[in-house]
């Protein structure tokens, strides 16, 4: 029993047993049932992940320190490295600002580093270089109970959700609370505003295998919440579920964003869930931070390949071949192809039209899209320009003008 008893915030010391169920019940032993399913899961909602530590109390706060004013962003990595036993890499100089209230996109293909990096902002991944500030606070120089203490102002929810089959839904939200000592009518107020923000009201007495993908993922982001974070980190939340489930856990990341100020760090390998809800995106590749910015700035004007290709799931940036045999007969070895990059009152303007008639210029449309990005109007067109070398040259310089980039491609 000594295994099961967890001394927590509030100094109780808690029967682990009778908060999740008899380990046997889950068909493992209690050690290996520790290790493997718990002990991760404290850590990430500011537990403990050993069975028997020193404790903090809940209402100690750090007092604001001198790096705050060097660090204003909620989350500053500074030079930030990862390598692993037997020398992979897989975090190289990460330099980051995550700002309060923002909901922070990174993505990359498998194998980036993507999770690596996510998990090092609540140290459940200590780096091996490199300093990451939370608040202003370096975490790498606090000690186990300090620790614990800003994990719980760093919400998680994960991609297979992690729910205890042994517990009905209200339940399962209500585990970080119990953990943390929370008095039972606490608890129960909590967990309805829960329920009611993320739609469960009417499953709350379910068990897991008895909800849909999409409500497990609904109950891991109430749970995630239980503490009340000042940031939610989501581990590919909705890469396991179908396309329509995701547009409404999306959706709804997104209202908890506007309605609570909250800050979210997201990863992803699909551009199309940042497109949907990240103000500011970073890139990774290999481990590296390739580029970063502004959703808008990177899906218009992108500047990496890795971008480029990643990229290209959302918007068909790229010519079919069909179109460059049409653009090779209409400039019939003259003239200029052009991709035009436009957004925001750019969309708007008939600049072609403009240019053409001012330059004496013919101009065809080959193709192209018009999409937006959180109420941005943005766009990229191929066109044929044919017309006089300077009155081209003249156009191209008159379209840049207007906001739009002018790109020319080889036919």
């Amino acid at each position: 029993m000594a295994d099961n008893l967890l001394p927590l915030a509030n100094h109780k010391r808690i029967d682990m047993n009778a908060i999740l169920g008899t380990p046997r019940s889950l068909a493992t032993g209690p050690g290996r049932f520790w290790r493997a399913y718990i002990a991760p899961q404290l850590a990430a909602f500011g537990g403990s992940a050993q069975p028997a530590i020193d404790s903090v109390r809940p209402d100690e706060q750090f007092a604001p320190s001198a790096s705050a004013r060097q660090f204003p962003s909620l989350f500053a990595l500074r030079g930030v490295g990862k390598t692993y036993d037997g020398g992979v890499r897989a975090l190289r100089d990460i330099d980051l600002d995550i700002r309060e209230g923002e909901i922070f996109g990174i993505i990359g293909r498998s194998g980036a580093g993507k999770s690596t990096l996510l998990r090092t902002l609540n140290q459940l991944e200590r780096p091996s270089e490199g300093s990451i500030h939370f608040e202003g606070r370096d975490l790498l120089s606090l000690d186990a109970a300090e620790l614990r203490t800003v994990r719980r102002r760093i919400g998680m929810i994960f991609q297979h959700f992690n729910l205890l089959s042994s517990r009905t839904v209200a339940g399962n939200i209500a585990l970080p609370l119990e953990l943390a000592g929370t008095p039972k009518v606490q608890i129960e107020t909590r967990v309805a505003k829960l329920l009611e923000l993320v739609g469960l009201v009417e499953q709350r007495d379910r068990y897991p295998a008895q909800i849909s993908g999409g409500q497990k993922q609904r109950v891991g982001i109430a749970r995630a919440l239980a503490t009340e974070p000042r940031v939610l980190l989501s581990d590919e939340a909705t890469s396991a579920l179908d396309p329509e489930t995701t547009q409404s856990i999306l959706a709804l990341l997104a209202d908890i964003n506007r309605r609570l100020g909250l800050t979210i760090v997201l990863i992803t390998h699909q551009m199309q869930v940042i497109k949907a809800v990240a103000h500011r995106v970073a890139v990774l590749d290999d481990g590296r931070l390739a580029e970063q910015g502004e959703v808008a700035d990177i899906f218009t004007r992108p500047t990496q390949e890795i971008t480029r290709t990643l990229l290209r799931e959302v918007i068909g940036n790229e010519m079919p071949p069909g179109v460059r045999e049409r653009a090779a007969r209409l400039l019939d070895g003259s003239g200029r192809l052009w991709r035009l990059a436009f957004r925001g009152q750019s969309v708007d303007r008939p600049v072609l039209a403009e240019a053409a008639e001012r330059f004496t210029l013919k101009i065809n449309l080959l193709h192209g899209y018009i999409d937006e990005i959180q109420g941005l109007p943005f766009g990229s067109l191929v066109v044929a320009a044919s017309g006089a070398a300077s009155a081209l040259d003249a156009a191209a310089a008159f379209i840049a003008a207007q906001e739009i980039s002018v790109e020319e491609l080889a036919p």
